[in-house]
């Protein structure tokens, strides 16, 4: 094949690369990130090969610039944190979560390296234009989704999140192709000097979905990244080329000021309170709990990093640092929300899990890319060029220092850095013409043999992790969803069948495997007789993985939960749970859980006492826990004293205790009544219409309680559905939606 033919194969596989974005797959234990990591990694492990081919035949040659060069360090320097880390294991392979790691960075080094010396400065601007024009169709659909709209197995969430499955994400994903999309705006002006061109419209599209998303780390990281932006066309000398630019950049300067400082002023108003975007954007405060408990997070890496500063505590490893040295007041100040296995801010993360050599190496990278596009800056015609890319990094920078990477970043991230490169000195994508004419005249049977050694050893890799660690963890993940489909269904023998199978080959995601089929079992099953085996070889994998890391807090918890299964036929796991759940606390002690599991084991031991202690210290931890008022609740009714144990109950209901007893939910339903807490009222009844969705009489019921909470919509939905069920109920019903109809809240009778 020519040159010109490999560079088109890779030209599609590149732009194959940016649609990763829309895969999800919910067949998968992490629908949202296993499809994406899965297909992009066999893409470029496939752009790999025509890559080999080409610098083998001369057609092209590795650019090594100072930021290809930086790129190298980093991946070095993480191989190196991820052996000196707590776990290599998982630095090196992630999870189905994250689906990063060294693995998954490495990736991206590679799809970098490959773009940067493939492509030359036209082609990145073809590849550019056809992201931005992906990620318009991206935002419909998003849009679509968000109005409540389903595409596939993705529909509508809370928030602007389409298919990232996370606003945060999605916010991200917009910085980049806002600000590329204004970056050919600026190029079509300087070649027409027309203002408006469909350029803008899709910058101001993609950045109004920015702040839709109400992603406050997103906002704040697009807002500082066009303020630089204005700043510069403000106020520097190269400026003075485009004086109407100048001037439209100083009035939308003053207008976003305007602009923000009177949402702040109207913050306790029906007019921005009524705006989730509005809304979210002016409630940004270092006091709000997400943002404190950033603080505190990126304080818990510090002190981290101080423990391991050389290479840190390995890639992917910050769980393991979090929890060692955890501080309690992140539950205070989040106290739904408070287990992080990431620092939530980028730069600190890299300092806590590989040391001061990976944020050196990390910054590195933005170093040698800014002056890539500081020296861009003083080449005629290129200013604006600079000005818009140096304004993406520092966005992106500046919101990952309230969040993290993922795919749709790291996407972003290297396509743009790619595209930096390309604006260097010595960008040329292929070998000059002359180079190979030269080469081909003089041949070297030593040259030749080594080019087809290089040719066989990179193909034996790439088929090897092609097979080994992205196509078969593909299919483990797929197992998982399986398994506990199965399980959902009963079906303990073909469950246990694709549990071997899945435990045989999960390779490095065993822990996965081991942690998803057990939380599988915990909503489905119930531990008899006929689940022992699966139990018990969950259990065995899960001592086997402990063996090698016995410090896995989630194994820990795995382990314990497993033990309290088998316990049901082997008495002496009682001890054994008892034994892993003091290890947990020990481990974690400011963590609710580890008293929680230790206080529901004492009470299978028949240690009522402890149980109750165990239950107290839960809730001086965490208040707003519903299980520990549970158990004192029992604890009460085992003592007889029903006022206590009631008012226990009651306390676990308002925090929202899954009941399983419908006799129960009755009574504490009837007691919340006197306290016209009706709200907690239709979560009981919710419950129990989930326990027995064919009792009309809980439809009854919650069709009573939404209307004293004046929801007319849903209390005449229920009513109707008790006739349904019931017709004993018609006269009833319709007695009923006429009192909701006519607005007679009070007629209703608790």
């Amino acid at each position: 094949m020519k040159h010109e033919t490999y560079k088109k194969i890779l030209l599609y596989l590149t732009i194959a690369c940016l649609l990763t974005p829309f895969f999800v797959d919910a067949k998968t234990y992490f629908p949202f990130i296993i499809g994406k990591a899965t297909v992009f990694r066999f893409l470029v492990e496939i752009m790999a090969i025509i890559w080999v081919l080409m610098i083998v035949k001369g057609e092209t040659k590795l650019k090594l610039n100072n930021l290809s060069k930086a790129f190298l360090v980093y991946a070095l320097v993480i191989l190196i944190s991820a052996f000196l880390g707590v776990n290599f294991t998982w630095s090196f392979f992630s999870g189905n979560e994250r689906m990063e790691g060294v693995f998954g960075i490495w990736h991206f080094i590679l799809f970098f390296l490959i773009i940067s010396s493939a492509f030359d400065l036209y082609d990145f601007k073809t590849i550019l234009k056809t992201e931005i024009g992906i990620s318009v169709l991206y935002g419909f659909l998003s849009l679509l989704i968000y109005s409540g709209g389903r595409i596939g197995v993705v529909s509508a969430t809370p928030r602007l999140s389409g298919f990232t499955g996370n606003p945060s994400y999605l916010g991200t994903y917009f910085i980049f192709n806002s600000l590329l999309a204004l970056y050919f705006f600026f190029e079509e002006y300087e070649l027409k000097k027309k203002l408006l061109n469909y350029w803008l419209v899709i910058s101001f599209f993609e950045a109004l979905l920015i702040f839709i998303s109400g992603t406050r780390g997103g906002m704040i990281g697009f807002s500082l990244g066009v303020l630089y932006l204005l700043g510069f066309l403000i106020f520097s000398k190269k400026a003075q080329n485009y004086p109407l630019l100048k001037k439209i950049s100083f009035f939308v300067l003053i207008a976003g000021i305007i602009f923000i400082g009177a949402g702040f002023s109207l913050k306790n108003t029906f007019l921005v309170k009524n705006n989730f975007a509005l809304e979210r954007l002016t409630s940004i405060s270092l006091k709000d709990p997400t943002g404190a408990a950033r603080i505190l997070s990126a304080k818990i890496a510090f002190k981290s990093f101080l423990e391991k500063p050389l290479f840190g505590w390995g890639p992917e490893n910050y769980e393991a640092a979090y929890i060692t040295n955890f501080d309690p007041q992140v539950i205070k100040v989040l106290p739904g929300d408070f287990y992080f296995d990431r620092a939530h801010n980028k730069p600190m993360e890299v300092l806590a899990t590989t040391g001061i050599f990976g944020l050196l190496s990390y910054l590195a990278i933005f170093f040698f890319a800014f002056r890539i596009l500081e020296k861009t800056k003083k080449k005629e015609g290129q200013f604006l060029t600079a000005l818009v890319f140096e304004a993406i990094l520092i966005g992106y920078f500046v919101q990952n220092i309230f969040l993290f990477d993922f795919h749709e970043s790291y996407l972003m991230f290297f396509l743009v850095l790619g595209f930096i490169s390309s604006l260097s000195e010595g960008g040329l994508s292929y070998s000059a013409h002359n180079d190979k004419i030269s080469s081909q005249q003089k041949k070297d049977f030593t040259a030749e043999l080594t080019k087809g050694f290089i040719l066989i050893v990179s193909f034996c890799l790439i088929f090897y992790s092609l097979t080994q660690f992205v196509i078969k963890p593909y299919f483990t993940s797929r197992n998982i969803i399986s398994i506990i489909r199965a399980l959902a269904k009963q079906d303990n023998e073909n469950a246990s069948k694709l549990l071997r199978q899945t435990l045989n080959n999960a390779g490095f995601l065993k822990e996965d495997a081991t942690i998803g089929v057990k939380k599988g079992y915990s909503s489905y099953s119930l531990p008899t007789e006929a689940s022992k085996s699966f139990v018990e070889s969950l259990l065995l994998e899960t001592i086997n993985l402990l063996n090698k890391e016995p410090w896995n807090y989630r194994l820990l918890m795995n382990k314990a939960e497993l033990e309290m299964f088998a316990s049901s036929w082997d008495e002496d796991k009682i001890k054994e749970a008892e034994k892993t759940s003091q290890d947990l606390v020990k481990l974690a002690p400011y963590f609710p859980q580890t008293h929680i599991l230790l206080s529901k084991v004492y009470f299978l031991e028949n240690d009522l006492e402890k149980a109750k202690e165990e239950a107290e210290k839960t809730i001086v931890i965490y208040p707003q826990e519903p299980t520990p008022y549970y158990i004192l609740g029992l604890y009460y009714s085992d003592k007889k004293d029903n006022e206590n144990a009631l008012k226990y109950f009651v306390q676990a209901a308002k925090y929202g205790y899954p009941f399983k007893d419908k006799n129960m939910i009755l009574n504490l339903a009837n007691l919340l009544a006197q306290e016209k807490d009706y709200q907690t009222i239709v979560n009981l009844y919710l419950q129990a219409i989930n326990l027995d969705p064919k009792d009309a009489e809980m439809y009854v019921h919650l069709a009573a309680a939404y209307g004293k909470i004046h929801n007319k919509e849903k209390a005449i939905y229920y009513a109707q559905k008790a006739a349904e069920l019931n017709p004993n109920f018609k006269q009833a019903s319709e007695n009923f939606i006429q009192l909701i109809e006519n607005g007679e809240w009070d007629k209703i009778p608790d």
